[in-house]
């Protein structure tokens, strides 16, 4: 049976995989290291989370939820993460620059060879 993720809350929401499996991103790798059990991971802090070797994405997702859960300021759903466009909005100048630049380096490349195949076909005299 399938469960409608956008009505899981703090209500009906009672063991540590369901949660994560809410939350998404991957976070159900973690349940392993709270042995299940959803009141000892609501018991951690930061610093202890990361004793327990959950890098730092991770574990900043995660007590976000922990927050909203406790709070129940809202139902529980995966938070897609976003995608860097052109290297993102600092090197976005930088990062289309070098791509045109590649682009013009091949295409030189490529006239280079069909000038040196046209030259020993004959058709070209230097």
């Amino acid at each position: 049976m399938r469960t409608n993720k956008s009505t899981l809350n703090k209500s009906n929401v009672t063991d540590l995989e369901t949660f994560f499996k809410a939350i998404g991103r991957k976070t159900v790798e973690h349940v392993e290291a709270f042995e299940g059990d959803l009141n000892k991971f609501l018991e951690l802090d930061g610093p202890k989370l990361k004793e327990m070797g959950i890098d730092c994405a991770q574990r900043k997702y995660m007590l976000k939820w922990k927050h909203k859960y406790v709070n129940d300021l809202e139902n529980l759903r995966e938070h897609k993460q976003g995608t860097k466009k052109h290297g993102g909005e600092r090197k976005q100048k930088e990062v289309r620059a070098k791509k045109r630049a590649l682009e013009r380096l091949e295409e030189r490349k490529k006239f280079q060879e069909l000038e040196l195949e046209a030259e020993q076909k004959g058709e070209r005299d230097f």
